[in-house]
């Protein structure tokens, strides 16, 4: 059984995906990469056929760069196999996948919003002869 993560903290702003058709006619999907992305064109940077993206600074999951933005790569993923874009939604790596292989199921995952934090107490909510709710002064 696959678990999920709990994710209570804030809901992340992402920077918005490149259009569907613009992906779609710079990258495929494929199984031979981790990232789960090759590029479909030669240019001066990359062959036709090699994989798309590469581990980011701090090692946790695949990035790649394109139009002189970076990208999650797995988000990247996401939004090819389904066509809709996660938007400020997280795409998420199953329990079973620590690798962070993109080839594997990915999930669209919704972090809740923070609860509106309650008005502090004060001393003078408990004290009868400052409270002004009982009608009553110094």
């Amino acid at each position: 059984m696959i678990g999920y993560p709990i994710m209570d903290s804030m809901p992340r702003a992402y920077k918005p995906l490149l259009p569907l058709w613009y992906l779609r006619a710079k990258l495929k999907l494929s199984l031979k990469y981790p990232s789960a992305l090759e590029w479909r064109e030669t240019t001066g940077r990359h062959k036709a056929g090699d994989m798309a993206g590469k581990w980011n600074g701090t090692g946790q999951y695949y990035v790649i760069r394109m139009n002189g933005d970076q990208f999650h790569a797995h988000r990247i993923v996401y939004y090819l196999r389904t066509g809709k874009d996660p938007g400020n939604m997280d795409v998420i790596h199953g329990d079973d996948n620590p690798e962070k292989d993109n080839r594997k199921l990915l999930f669209l995952f919704a972090r809740k919003k923070p609860k509106a934090a309650k008005p502090r107490a004060t001393r003078s909510d408990f004290n009868p002869n400052t409270n002004p709710q009982n009608g009553e002064g110094n």
